[in-house]
């Protein structure tokens, strides 16, 4: 079974009848990058990049009458595509979401009067990996993990750990839990560091990724990275700095600042 959900996280109620049975999540394709040196019989590996995957629903209809399944039916078809966008989440793991949209049609199979099926094929839109409805930030205002709501579910790669669930830190070295199983790359998927009371010379380091970021300006105050963007107390300062930015990898991200400033990290998990 599934939920979905508009751009802004609201449930999208769905029509009385209406059935969702089921959701079938493929794999991701990949698309490999090869080159061949003139007079050599190797391929050569450049690497890949991720392309898409396909999701489907598996929908039901249940009506008291022939006539009432021709409404239902008109009904199903304008939820499905009066929003251009939405997300998906299963009901068995509802910490993740899919955000989708129906482009192609579909003919419900009928079963009987009263009953009909349809499986829907869905467009996934923008990056092709599920992510976390919640963020880390989610985790540290609510002092940790709980499996009672519907932010985090089993199979998100959660650890028993408290030390995983702290997002902000005030020592030089410290460590940040990313429980995706995909790296996060601030250009393309939601990440934002916030420094406080930054001066000249403040460098930040991911030493499990090998990235730094240094502020080079003269004046003092809050940083923040966010996505491709770099503030100083609300002000651009990319000029100002090394024009490096943090990724974190899956798993344990190891920094290192050389300034003790608190720093929060606010991202979402996400996962092939």
């Amino acid at each position: 079974m599934f939920k979905l959900y508009d751009e802004k996280m609201n449930e999208i109620e769905l029509p009385e009848g209406l059935i969702p049975l089921d959701i079938f999540i493929s794999s991701i394709d990949k698309q490999r990058i090869t080159t061949r040196v003139d007079g050599s019989n190797r391929t050569v590996n450049l690497g890949s990049t991720f392309n898409n995957r396909e999701i489907t629903l598996s929908i039901g209809f249940k009506s008291p009458d022939t006539q009432d399944y021709r409404l239902l039916r008109d009904m199903v078809a304008g939820v499905l595509t009066i929003e251009d966008e939405f997300y998906v989440a299963e009901t068995y793991q509802p910490g993740k979401k899919y955000l989708i949209s129906v482009d192609q049609h579909y003919i419900p199979t009928r079963l009987n009067k009263y009953v009909a099926h349809a499986e829907v094929e869905c467009t996934k839109i923008g990056l092709p990996f599920a992510e976390s409805i919640g963020t880390t930030q989610d985790i540290e205002e609510n002092g940790g993990i709980t499996y009672d709501s519907e932010l985090w579910s089993y199979g998100m790669g959660l650890l028993h750990d408290d030390e995983s669930h702290k997002y902000t830190h005030t020592s030089k070295e410290f460590e940040i839990y990313n429980a995706g199983s995909v790296a996060i790359h601030p250009f393309e998927q939601e990440l934002k560091i916030a420094i406080e009371n930054v001066s000249s010379g403040y460098t930040l380091e991911n030493l499990t990724t090998g990235d730094a970021f240094k502020y080079t300006g003269s004046s003092s105050g809050d940083i923040e990275l966010n996505g491709p963007n770099i503030t100083l107390n609300n002000l651009q300062v990319l000029r100002d700095t090394n024009k490096e930015f943090i990724t974190l990898a899956p798993g344990w991200n190891t920094f290192r600042q050389n300034q003790s400033r608190k720093v929060s990290f606010d991202f979402r998990f996400y996962y092939l």
